[in-house]
């Protein structure tokens, strides 16, 4: 539902106001060649200082150095290919074990074959095809597409002669498998629910932008970029800093009707949108309509969530923020994005599952049925303060996040009464440039707030994804904060163990040094403690150190990296025994039916990762 807004925000969010009509997602990846449109050498000279001089088209046009002249369809994108190799990273916890670990071990090591060999480690290499078309109507009004191919796919996962069983067919049923002495070693196409939980092709983004006299209207499903990313992270493209993540594997898009604008008088851009946040069930998920609604319409208003969102901002072109710093002037860019979400009423979640066995409320066979509501009554409101300053050799950027509102009713996950959201979160980091830009130090530091516990009855389990909502609300109120998935931190505990930061605060030192034009070595320590220790297996307040190590080298659109990292886990990542003292305290992984089970009681042990990449933007 497109409601009226009434709050005044700005750019900078890249599905807000990021880049103007012209630049696409791909801005920030490698040089596209210079020629006769590209930004001659040397520190641009300082914009005009007059407000009738300014720009009248919102913040972020292309960087000078990738201006172009107009075409009708301009293609970015990049081919990927990445090896991941992990070593001990259920942190040496047996798997299945009383209380869980936190990273399935290899299949081999829970093999009921007394002999069979079991190193701990699991290997693989996955790839992705991105393509970002840009179809230019004019020079002011665009749209703008996103579409992933064989996106993360595991290298040698779909055979030819693989089927919807997951076994093969070359050879007779009575010896399936081994396959490598019987297959044909070819691979097949990828065939969604047949050898792939995920389609051939994914278009994830559509969305159009329309220069008009007094700002950009854009509107479709399009990605989120705010600030540093920690909240909202398009996983790609950050027009901010105009620079690319092409390791990231999620990314935020949002169904969005926007209009954004350069405030008369002022260098600062305002935005206000619209989003449909969720809309709940459709007339084609249903098996009355068996999917074949050829125009497929909302079932029901109430149990929508909408959001309306606000930025107003000061943000400079990535190339005129440098060209600031240069001239040894004060880069300063801020803004405020203001979101408002609410939803009324909601589907009872412990009658209506999507797809299962039950449908109490006939909701899946019939068009009418009697479904079952409860009052949600959802309000969160969060604003996110953001702030980038550069001075001569020094650069500094923090933002902030809050999440404040209440829910009236969960009484169908669990949980009796009503709950308050109470979420934050932040990170800052400062970096220090020298040996004419070939050196940079920094240190980064970050926390988010947490809940009491993450899953009782699996304490060991301790990725996000597998959360016990209902538990971790115990106190009535929920506040575990998440940083975005796409906002990496390190190779081990946080991106691949937890699966983001939350229930933590973390210190990052790090440097970087070009040792060449193309080759750079980075390297950085994060250590991480809990905010709340009864939420961490062990209890403790120290989840450990973790060293990581990157090389790179880049020349045009190629990128070639190898990434090392080690993780010292500490006591928060520990498996106690229950004390004997008779204080019945009860951590999980004391098997309670068999207290002499003690085969997940133990302290963790060290974990190592390697990455290598390839990638070639284009």
């Amino acid at each position: 539902m497109l409601a009226a807004v009434l709050v005044v925000g700005g750019p900078v969010a890249y599905a807000q106001i990021g880049p103007g009509p012209g630049l696409t997602p791909g801005a920030g990846g490698p040089p596209q060649g210079g020629g006769s449109d590209a930004k001659k050498e040397g520190v641009a000279e300082a914009a005009p200082k007059a407000p009738g001089l300014l720009p009248t088209t919102p913040a972020l046009p292309a960087p000078k150095s990738r201006r172009k002249k107009w075409k009708l369809l301009e293609l970015d994108g990049y081919y990927r290919m990445r090896t991941d190799w992990f070593k001990n990273f259920n942190l040496g916890f047996p798997d299945p074990g009383y209380g869980g670990s936190p990273f399935p071990s290899a299949l081999g090591c829970k093999s009921i074959t007394v002999d069979h060999p079991c190193d701990g480690s699991l290997s693989s290499a996955n790839m992705r095809l991105r393509l970002e078309p840009t179809i230019n109507l004019d020079e002011g009004t665009s749209v703008h597409v996103q579409a992933d191919m064989l996106d993360n796919l595991v290298l040698g996962s779909t055979p030819s002669d693989q089927t919807l069983a997951g076994v093969y067919t070359a050879i007779p049923p009575a010896i399936q498998p081994p396959v490598g002495a019987f297959g044909n070693g070819t691979q097949g196409s990828v065939i969604q629910g047949v050898n792939s939980n995920v389609p051939a092709v994914q278009i994830k983004r559509a969305w159009g932008e329309v220069a008009l006299p007094l700002g950009v209207l854009k509107f479709g499903r399009m990605p989120n970029q705010w600030g540093m990313g920690i909240l909202y992270n398009a996983g790609g493209a950050d027009p901010i800093n105009g620079t690319y993540n092409y390791d990231a594997d999620y990314g935020d898009s949002v169904d969005r009707a926007s209009f954004s604008l350069l405030i008369p008088g002022t260098n600062l851009r305002a935005m206000i949108a619209s989003d449909w946040a969720s809309t709940g069930l459709l007339s084609n998920q249903t098996a009355a309509n068996k999917g074949n609604e050829g125009h497929p319409f909302d079932l029901d208003d109430s149990d929508d969530i909408n959001s309306w969102v606000g930025v107003i901002s000061r943000i400079d072109s990535p190339q005129d923020f440098k060209d600031t710093v240069a001239r040894g002037e004060l880069a300063l860019n801020y803004g405020v994005y203001f979101e408002y979400k609410t939803q009324s009423w909601n589907y009872d979640l412990k009658d209506f599952k999507l797809g299962g066995a039950t449908d109490p409320g006939g909701l899946l066979n019939t068009n009418v049925g009697s479904p079952h509501y409860v009052p949600r009554n959802l309000k969160q409101y969060s604003p996110d303060l953001w702030l980038k300053a550069g001075y001569k050799d020094f650069l500094v950027e923090a933002e902030l996040v809050a999440q404040l509102g209440s829910v009236d009713d969960l009484d169908d996950i669990g949980h009796t009464g009503s709950v308050d959201i109470r979420k934050y979160g932040g990170a800052a980091r400062v970096s220090w440039t020298g040996l004419d830009g070939k050196f940079k130090l920094g240190a980064e530091t970050g926390f988010a707030s947490g809940d009491q516990v993450v899953d009782p009855t699996q304490p060991g389990v301790i990725n996000l994804a597998y959360v016990d909502t209902a538990a971790s609300i115990a106190d009535g109120t929920l506040s575990r904060f998440e940083f975005n998935r796409d906002y990496q931190v390190d190779l081990l505990l946080w991106r691949r163990l937890i699966g983001a930061v939350s229930n933590a605060a973390y210190i990052k030192p790090y440097f970087q040094y070009d040792i060449t034009h193309g080759i750079s070595f980075r390297g950085s320590n994060i250590t991480s403690f809990a905010l709340r220790t009864v939420a961490t297996p062990g209890h403790s307040s120290i989840y450990g150190t973790e060293f990581d190590a990157d090389l790179g080298y880049q020349a045009g659109g190629l990128y070639i990296g190898i990434s090392y990292g080690v993780l010292f886990p500490l006591g928060a990542l520990n498996h106690p025994a229950d004390p004997t003292d008779g204080s019945m305290q009860h951590y999980g992984f004391t098997n309670p039916a068999d207290p002499t089970d003690l085969s997940n009681v133990m302290d963790a042990s060290t974990a190592h990762c390697v990455q290598s990449r390839v990638v070639l933007a284009f």
